[in-house]
């Protein structure tokens, strides 16, 4: 579980933070300048003692055809501190002296603050048209290291103890040409030193009236599409207080711009990921402790051996069984030529198995004397295989629920349900970002990384008494399969067939590999031929079954495989979980070394 909490806490970092990506993207190599032309800009700049601009922007545009508006960029972030930011509100627009539809959207993350201006639907007249922009904005005084400060010019000379209006007058995020442009600035107290410049560099000059009162007006002649107007102006008055983000812009499309509203949903994530922990813990059932066992549990066949110990079906079920079959006499396994494999039905006392080994005899047709399946990769084969393989699944647990092993437990059910509901409702808010920002889905997160474990199979049920009596029975057998703890102990020598007779188990368990090992240490000798093998090779050639078993289990595979190929055009298809690869059967005869590959828990 401890994989699965860090595999969803990468995933849910990665979600929330992808805003930071979109932020350092490159955005001036997508601009695309606009062909409308600004005939005449003309702009109403008032700011009081608080610092809070009111603006009025009026432009004469010149439109060609096929044209549904303009754009209105604004940039929130202030070059003289990066905790700050210069959002536009009570944003109102006309045309022609009529409201003209507008949205709002947020662009490279929360950098810019966009107005879409125009129907979408409807293109314009060509010729001009006059538009009214008026919006404000909080915290437009700075300090006055504005400008000196990031540029580090003694042009931009500045004065720690006074505000200063430090402000694009024409902004820098209009893709359209001007070709004259006048600007007034309304100011809280007169303005004595001011400077004006045009282009990112300051390298223009305007024409600035005004100096030494609190009127200012700033005219420039033609301007290139992305050209910003700046000013500064020093005001006889101690800077006012402003909103600052404890965060730099590039975090602003993850935690929005409001340090309560980030606060207060950070605190409901970590309470998320309590309960989900805590509802997940509560999910998971203590271990009965395994005894030790020298067999597995009465009546069970290997796949339900594994079920009552993980609550899961075994990867390998269908190879398991199918072995387990073979050995109990019931069928023979034989290789009839190349890749192909033919299981052949030799009677036999079929009541006495398990209900799992049972109905996947019925299902290939080997329950009664005479019956085959051919293994010989053909489609028609993968999909009795696949079907069967599927079948195994259901089987195992209902026989398990019939049994009384194992119980649906509501209160898991509903924390699964919350679990998978909560990362649903997480992808949403970050695909939707309410305000812009993913961190709405921080609380959901939390609750869904927490409750990761739910999501797990085994979460699904809980065993009784009876159940959990039977997978300590399991779990001590599993031991014996996988573990040299009691290889002193355990006499090969007295049945000579009883490695043989658990290889179907140590399938099951994945643990065919430590079986194999467990023989060789205890008898000094590589594991034997299972006599119920019918092959190319002689019982004695070891090297050679061990390899035809792994063309057994690849013919399988094959057969599948061809199967899923032919469905996949008409279906997203998908391996069955009761059936993989890997040389399982081969491992169990053969003499490899490997770690053991449990069940997953």
């Amino acid at each position: 579980m401890v994989a699965a909490t860090l595999i969803a806490v990468v995933v849910a970092a990665g979600v929330l933070l992808w805003p930071v990506l979109e932020y350092l993207g490159d955005t001036d190599s997508a601009a695309v300048f606009d062909p409308v032309v600004v005939t005449d800009y003309r702009a109403d700049l008032s700011v009081d003692r608080d610092g809070t601009l009111t603006a009025t922007e009026t432009l004469t545009a010149s439109f060609p055809d096929d044209r549904h508006g303009i754009f209105r960029f604004w940039d929130v972030r202030d070059p003289s501190d990066d905790r700050v930011r210069l959002i536009p509100y009570d944003i109102k627009v006309t045309r022609d002296g009529h409201g003209e539809p507008t949205d709002l959207v947020w662009q490279q993350g929360r950098a810019f603050r966009v107005a879409k201006i125009g129907d979408p639907d409807r293109t314009l007249t060509p010729g001009e048209h006059v538009y009214v922009i008026s919006y404000r904005i909080r915290g437009v005084l700075s300090p006055s290291t504005a400008g000196a400060a990031t540029r580090g010019s003694g042009s931009w000379p500045a004065d720690q103890n006074r505000a200063s209006f430090y402000w694009k007058v024409v902004a820098g995020g209009w893709q359209v040409r001007f070709e004259r442009t006048e600007v007034r600035v309304k100011l809280p107290t007169p303005a004595t030193d001011v400077r004006c410049a045009y282009g990112y560099d300051d390298a223009g000059q305007c024409e600035l009236t005004g100096v030494g009162t609190d009127s200012l007006t700033i005219r420039t002649g033609a301007l290139a599409p992305r050209t910003p107007v700046t000013i500064r102006a020093t005001q006889d008055l101690p800077a006012p207080d402003r909103v600052i983000l404890p965060w730099t812009p590039p975090f602003d499309g993850v935690l929005g711009q409001s340090p309560v509203a980030a606060y207060g949903l950070a605190v409901l994530a970590l309470i998320g990921i309590g309960v989900g922990w805590v509802w997940s813990w509560r999910g998971r059932e203590k271990s009965p402790g395994y005894p030790v066992a020298y067999e597995p549990p009465p009546g069970l066949g290997p796949v339900q051996t594994c079920y009552v110990m993980r609550e899961q079906v075994p990867a390998n079920a269908l190879v398991a069984t199918l072995l387990h079959q073979a050995q109990r006499g019931l069928t023979t396994i034989q290789q009839t030529q190349g890749s192909a494999w033919r299981i052949e039905a030799r009677g036999g006392d079929w009541e006495g198995v398990d209900p799992v080994t049972r109905q996947v005899g019925l299902a290939l047709g080997v329950q009664n004397a005479g019956g085959a399946f051919e293994v010989d990769g053909s489609q028609t084969a993968g999909s009795r295989l696949q079907s069967t393989a599927d079948a195994i699944a259901k089987d195992t647990k209902a026989w398990a629920r019939g049994e009384g092993l194992v119980i649906n437990e509501l209160s898991e059910q509903i924390g699964r349900f919350l679990a998978l509901a909560a990362w649903v409702i997480a992808a949403l808010l970050v695909f939707i970002r309410p305000g812009g920002a993913t961190m709405w889905a921080l609380p959901f997160l939390g609750f869904g990384i927490g409750g990761i474990g739910l999501l797990f199979v085994e979460v699904e049920t809980r065993r009784t008494p009876k159940g959990r009596e039977q997978w300590a029975r399991a779990g001590g057998f599993y031991r014996l399969l996988s573990t040299p703890s009691a290889q002193d102990r355990f006499d090969f020598s007295a049945r000579k067939d009883l490695y043989t007779a658990f290889v179907p188990y140590a399938v099951a368990f994945g643990c065919a590999e430590e079986w194999s090992k467990k023989y060789k240490l205890s008898t000094g000798h590589e594991p034997p031929v299972p006599s119920w093998y019918v092959g190319p090779t002689t019982p004695h050639s070891l090297v050679g079954a061990s390899t035809a078993f792994a063309g057994f289990e690849s013919s399988l595979r094959s057969s599948i495989g061809a199967y899923e190929a032919s469905q996949s055009s008409s279906s997203s298809g998908g391996g069955s979980s009761s059936f993989s690869g890997g040389g399982a059967a081969a491992e169990a005869v053969g003499h490899g070394e490997g770690r053991c590959r449990t069940c997953r828990r």
